[in-house]
């Protein structure tokens, strides 16, 4: 209790507790504020912060018609949006009802006639007010009579229009789904995410003959409502609700949520949340929506057998597996050879067999990691349905083959397992005719080197991975003087000589090095894993011999080197591309048909030459 006499010589005594109360005393001789069993002395300032600080706008009013006002605290005129008593009364508000919307005014005053009437020393509600600007709030307003009579009352005013918005985004969010509700099968219902507890609208109450329902997630887990392979999956949903993090989402689970059947069906449960202003989820309004027939006729539309009878016998292979189970079922076609029967009990053991004599070795992996049953399960929680890979596939007459391996993920019509039906097909025709013309728009078409796009898509894979032994150098290789060339023997044998150069760039390099045209007689390289600069060095200078010849007595065929090493001169390919050309720059200035290693005195290329001259 606090007890505090205004400056008009109004005791006004504060209960704290489950509501406000406010009462008015007589005049006090001295003032002083009270509280528990002792008493301090209250100074004016003292008095005035603490009528200030009250955290609501308080009023003492006259019964009357108007409630005129005859003490305030700052917080009240703040509230109503005046800075103090004259402005507000220079604007006609001198009454505690002036600033209460018109509507509301007589069903106010009646609430607190009926006070008079009634055992509660206090009443409480909720009213529209106006602020000087026009602007409305929504404001809770605590009334106590003065406990001295004499026709006064005390009103604490504190705003709630936060509250009032999040209420009303409830209301509007749950007065659409209702809506959604009534035009179609779903059932929607609100939940509060602090108290665990579900309110039912009548539409949904009805399957469960209740309109609450608390601690929802210990419920239906301990009634044995969800289905086994779906506890996961609720657990992650509800896990999401509580997290905030995704404003909505959804999942399909299976349920028994009838109170007379425990037969189980298929919900598709979706969410969407509603936040505090602390951006806190504290509601979220839930659909379910049974989608058991739809997933029936899925499995009967979309059976495979009429697909894979569809095509020729000869070119495909069908296996059926029964993911839940860990069980092959069933395998047709002439692609597989029948799968051992001391296999085909267990999935796992069905598809090592499977992956060990028929798929490629560097395709292996990829495949087992794509139709491992876990990851399987995992995609069709996930919602997947259908997936594909292509490999390269052994046939009886020991050619490898592309084949295209398709896996179709339903639940069983029968039961709650989830099937993979797999299809393989032979696609070798299709995908060799891809990879060529994959292959042409990489590959530059008079040399066959790669063109310049591809070798530096390839390049920077390459300088992505650390290197593992030795180091990786990219080379720049340029054709000396090969507009004479041209000019004298023509373009036709001038695209003769860039052929003959890069077959032997390509003949002396190993296989996993790169060979890539990126200008007219410009050529860049890619060796990777060298044993030490020393070999870079070497192996330069013996291409630069190779590619020396003779063609007439004042015309030689040649080509200046530059090298930078990765990670000694850099590990990105930009700063190795323009060090490699630094020092190609210096091998020409050298006089050209030598090689030079990027050092750090070569800074960045400048042109030599004109352009034309090569």
């Amino acid at each position: 209790m606090l007890a505090i006499t205004t400056t008009d010589d109004i005791l006004i005594t504060i209960r704290i507790g489950r509501m406000l109360q406010f009462t008015v005393g007589h005049p006090l001789t001295e003032r002083k504020m009270h509280q528990s069993d002792k008493e301090f002395p209250l100074t004016a300032d003292l008095r005035e912060h603490i009528l200030s600080e009250l955290p609501c706008g308080l009023c003492v009013a006259r019964q009357d018609e108007r409630l005129s006002v005859l003490f305030a605290n700052d917080n009240y005129y703040r509230m109503i949006g005046y800075a103090n008593a004259s402005q507000a009364r220079a604007d006609g508000l001198t009454g505690a009802l002036d600033c209460v919307e018109v509507g509301m005014r007589a069903q106010m005053l009646a609430r607190m006639a009926a006070l008079d009437e009634a055992e509660e020393q206090a009443i409480a509600l909720e009213a529209r007010l106006l602020r000087g600007d026009g602007t409305v709030f929504w404001s809770i307003v605590h009334v106590s009579r003065a406990d001295s009579g004499g026709g006064l009352w005390i009103c604490a005013f504190m705003d709630i229009s936060a509250q009032k918005r999040v209420e009303e985004a409830l209301r509007v969010r749950e007065e659409e789904y209702r809506i959604a509700v009534r035009q179609s099968d779903k059932l929607v219902f609100r939940y509060d995410i602090a108290e665990e507890t579900a309110y039912l609208p009548p539409e949904s109450a009805e399957l469960f003959h209740k309109d609450v329902i608390r601690n929802v997630p210990s419920l239906l887990q301990e009634n044995n409502m969800i289905g086994p392979d779906s506890l996961d999956a609720f657990r992650e949903l509800h896990a999401q609700i509580v997290g905030g993090v995704h404003p909505t989402g959804d999942a399909v689970l299976n349920l028994s949520l009838s109170c007379d059947k425990r037969a189980f069906e298929w919900y598709r449960v979706a969410y969407s949340l509603i936040y505090s202003e602390e951006d806190t989820p504290v509601q979220a309004v839930i659909s379910l929506q049974n989608v058991t027939q739809q997933r029936e006729r899925e499995i009967a539309y979309q059976r495979w057998q009429k697909t894979y009878e569809s095509l020729p016998q000869s070119n495909t292979a069908y296996l059926e597996f029964d993911l839940t189970q860990n069980r092959m079922e069933a395998q047709k076609g002439a692609l597989l050879l029948p799968v051992p029967e001391q296999v085909q009990g267990s999935m796992e053991r069905a598809i090592q067999h499977v992956l060990s004599n028929y798929v490629h070795a560097d395709d292996r992996e990829r495949i087992r990691a794509f139709i491992a049953r876990e990851h399987l399960l995992t995609q069709y929680i996930r919602g997947a349905r259908l997936e594909k890979q292509e490999y390269r596939h052994l046939k009886e007459d020991g050619r490898y083959v592309w084949v295209r391996l398709s896996v179709q993920m339903l639940p069983d019509p029968y039961s709650s397992n989830v099937r993979a039906s797999i299809l393989l097909r032979d696609i070798d025709a299709q995908k060799r005719e891809e990879l060529t013309l994959m292959d042409q728009l990489r590959t530059d078409t008079l040399t066959g080197a790669l063109n310049r796009a591809a070798f530096l898509d390839a390049a920077e894979a390459v300088f992505a991975q650390p290197c593992n032994a030795g180091l990786h150098a990219l080379v720049m290789v340029d054709i000396d003087h090969f507009k004479r060339i041209n000019d004298r023997f023509g373009h036709g044998y001038g695209d003769r000589v860039l052929a003959r150069v890069c077959d032997v760039l390509r003949n002396a390099l190993r296989a996993d090095d790169l060979v890539g045209r990126i200008g007219g007689d410009e050529f860049v390289l890619l060796l990777k894993n060298v044993a030490s600069r020393e070999a870079l060095l070497s192996k330069i200078n013996s291409l630069c011999l190779q590619l020396n010849q003779r063609i007439c007595e004042d015309i030689v065929v040649s080509c200046s080197f530059g090298a930078a090493a990765c990670p000694q001169d850099g590990t990105g390919f930009d700063e190795l591309y323009w060090k490699a050309d630094a020092a190609l720059y210096a091998a020409k200035e050298a006089g050209r048909n030598c090689t030079r290693m990027y050092t750090p005195d070569m800074g960045r290329p400048v042109p030599l030459f004109d352009s034309a001259e090569g």
